[in-house]
């Protein structure tokens, strides 16, 4: 669901943290490679970009 989501973009406890990764409304302990793999990402972006382009 979207509880973690709303619970990072809300609630004061995590004002001012940046740069983790959440899961369960906790900072998360440990990320998959694939999570930090800068190649990856700009992939990912890439991609985005390309659906969201108007035809």
């Amino acid at each position: 669901g979207a509880a973690t989501t709303c619970y990072v973009a809300l609630h004061p406890q995590v004002k001012g943290i940046s740069g983790e990764y959440f899961s369960d409304s906790n900072v998360a302990k440990t990320v998959t490679s694939h999570a930090k793999d800068a190649e990856l990402a700009k992939k990912l972006w890439d991609f985005s970009a390309s659906l969201t382009q108007p035809k």
